[in-house]
């Protein structure tokens, strides 16, 4: 939510809690208890729905990052042993198909990041009998393929979560317009019914009524002359 919006369901909050403290005065009018039950309806909803809308992608991006932590953790002892092969053995392919170092699979682009993954494990896969000679397991292997699936899956999350994001926000918006109409179009009009009959109560709600900029920071008080 944004700071209008806070300040907003703030207000809804009082509001609500106002018409509560004041049931008895009311409760004999059944079209201010119809909109008072719609009003707390929405109030909920907007809550639910900030909710889940302050969900971040910081976190989801974290996640990612750590799993491509444990790809390149993964990877590199698989990229050592190839190495050595390729070199006892003459295969200058296998030694540029593989010629990676930690930061090819910790910086750049994501997809680049698990295709290298990739790369290696196949052709860990490929050499999986000479590499036994190596210290290369297919436990190792199970674990590097695992990984790279582990963190291609993670790419696209922040993404998802920005999307899902927007969606919780055109829902808030919606809610927000469905509580104003409520209370401008019925609860407001319906207290005129207490200006006369009980103006304590008809007051409280005018001031639950104000919109507070809970946010606002103070205004400091002028410099002693």
């Amino acid at each position: 939510m944004d700071d209008r919006q806070e300040n907003t369901l703030s207000m809804y909050q009082v509001v609500g809690q106002t018409l509560d403290a004041n049931a008895t005065v009311w409760s004999g009018v059944v079209a201010i208890v119809t909109a008072r039950t719609a009003f707390g309806t929405e109030v909920t909803t907007i809550q639910s729905l900030a909710q889940s809308q302050q969900q971040s992608s910081a976190g989801v991006t974290a996640d990612k990052q750590q799993l491509r932590g444990a790809m390149a953790d993964a990877a590199m002892p698989v990229v050592g042993a190839l190495k050595a092969l390729a070199a006892v053995t003459g295969n200058d392919d296998l030694a540029a198909q593989v010629a990676f170092s930690r930061s090819n699979f910790i910086y750049g682009r994501d997809n680049q990041a698990a295709t290298n993954g990739d790369i290696v494990h196949t052709q860990g896969t490929a050499n999986a009998t000479a590499l036994a000679n190596y210290g290369i397991t297919a436990a190792m292997l199970t674990t590097l393929r695992d990984a790279i699936d582990a963190f291609r899956d993670a790419i696209s999350r922040p993404r998802e979560v920005i999307s899902a994001t927007a969606a919780f926000t055109a829902q808030l918006d919606a809610a927000f317009a469905r509580a104003s109409a409520v209370l401008t179009g019925q609860l407001d009009n319906l207290i005129e019914l207490f200006r006369v009959s009980n103006p304590t109560f008809y007051q409280q709600y005018q001031n639950a009524r104000e919109l507070v900029d809970t946010g606002a920071t103070p205004t400091p008080p002028p410099p002693n002359p």
